[in-house]
């Protein structure tokens, strides 16, 4: 059996992604829009954002992820951003959903607020709930 068919299957089921942003930075949080008054999104909103960075190297030829928050210098865990910072937008594999959910849980947003139930015919709309 292929290492890809050993693999869980991709959680997809809850708004936490990772971003790419124009600075390079890679942000793990939870991601939503920001619509005006007709329903057009006019930028989005990220909620207890974490910079994504690569430790060193193990002995098992393993590169840690590493996680800090993003802005350190305000209690304040929402922000929002134009698309125009934003170069690519992915769910973040399984693993590091779990550890991101795990210290959402620390925080006091509970598992039940970050997942939603998919459509089963092939809908995958995101939940209105943003995890606050």
């Amino acid at each position: 059996m292929s290492n890809q068919q050993t693999q869980e299957q991709l959680k997809t089921n809850h708004s936490v992604r990772i971003l790419i942003l124009s600075t390079g930075e890679r942000i793990l949080c939870l991601f939503g829009d920001v619509k005006d008054d007709q329903n057009r999104t006019i930028g989005f909103k990220i909620f207890h954002p974490y910079v994504l960075s690569l430790g060193p190297q193990d002995e098992n030829g393993s590169l840690p992820i590493k996680y800090s928050k993003w802005c350190p210098y305000t209690p304040v865990n929402e922000f929002r951003i134009k698309g125009e910072h934003i170069i690519s937008v992915t769910y973040p594999d399984n693993f590091i959903l779990d550890n991101y959910v795990d210290e959402l849980e620390i925080l006091g947003i509970p598992r039940e607020k970050l997942f939603y139930t998919e459509e089963t015919n092939g809908d995958s709309s995101e939940s209105d709930e943003d995890g606050e």
